[in-house]
């Protein structure tokens, strides 16, 4: 008998095995494990409106010329059996008005983690814009807190924050987080006969606002975050240093900072639950 995929299943690359097991059990039923523990350090500046439209697909229109990257410490977490991962994130303020769908949202313009299973999943699944890339652990000394991220061994990212100090302007983070109903991502699959068009491409919503399941038996804590004052430095590389991502790592270094916004540490529950994600139209 061959290999067919069933139907209401969830599966990834390589399917001939049977459905995922990640956001499903064993059986392929869909469920939600115990949520991960988070700390995140984010740093937002405000940088040239040009710079922001160029990187925007034609779907969206730019909020606010700014830029906002965080680097994120998971730990405990459920689908992955307990294990933990890091990723950084960039993203920028961005509307969608479809035929359908008018919302505002962070649209990630890129997500750099540091194990694959997380990336595949988030690719696969919701087209996450998301690459690897290698990330100690934070430090934290005296109430400065330092996330950096290289990869190929060049260090092309440094993020720091200073709890000890305030921030530059925490209304214009707080008015930016209070209108965005989510993350925007852009879905592309490059077709196999002709690697320069796509066979799939679209935008994707991953809505803010969460229910929580009447069966769901976990504690949701209430974030514990401050603002703070925050710096982020982008080396620029070499094409030697950064093959693949060369594009990547030369558009962020170039990105200018107009002025900083602020820093922000969060310590968060994490529920992990994508199933709300949708295409927008």
């Amino acid at each position: 008998m061959s290999f067919k995929c069933k139907k209401g299943k969830f599966y990834m690359q390589p399917i001939f095995f049977g459905p995922t097991t990640t956001m499903q059990n064993m059986e392929g039923e869909m469920i939600l494990h115990q949520p991960a523990r988070g700390e995140c350090l984010g740093v937002t500046f405000e940088t040239n409106q040009e710079q922001i439209d160029e990187l925007l697909p034609e779907c969206f229109t730019s909020n606010a010329p700014v830029i906002s990257v965080q680097a994120c410490e998971f730990a405990d977490i459920g689908w992955l059996a307990g294990h933990t991962y890091n990723l950084i994130n960039v993203s920028t303020p961005v509307h969608f008005k479809g035929d359908v769908h008018d919302v505002d949202g962070d649209l990630v313009l890129v997500m750099f983690e540091n194990h694959a299973d997380p990336i595949v999943a988030g690719r696969d699944g919701i087209g996450y814009s998301k690459i690897y890339a290698d990330m100690p652990r934070f430090t934290h000394y005296e109430g400065i807190y330092t996330a950096k991220a290289s990869s190929w061994d060049f260090p092309f990212m440094k993020l720091q924050l200073d709890t000890t100090k305030e921030a530059e302007d925490p209304k214009a983070l707080m008015e930016l987080a209070a209108k965005s109903q989510g993350k925007m991502n852009y879905r592309y699959i490059p077709s196999v006969d002709d690697v320069t068009v796509a066979d799939v491409e679209y935008p994707v919503f991953n809505p803010k606002q969460w229910d929580k399941p009447e069966d769901y038996k976990w504690e949701i804590e209430p974030p514990q975050s401050k603002f703070c004052k925050g710096t982020i430095q982008f080396n620029e590389p070499e094409w030697t240093d950064m093959p693949t991502y060369y594009r990547v790592g030369k558009t962020l270094a170039d990105l200018e900072i107009k002025r900083y916004l602020g820093g922000q540490h969060i310590i968060y529950t994490e529920v992990c639950d994508y199933r709300h994600a949708y295409r927008l139209k």
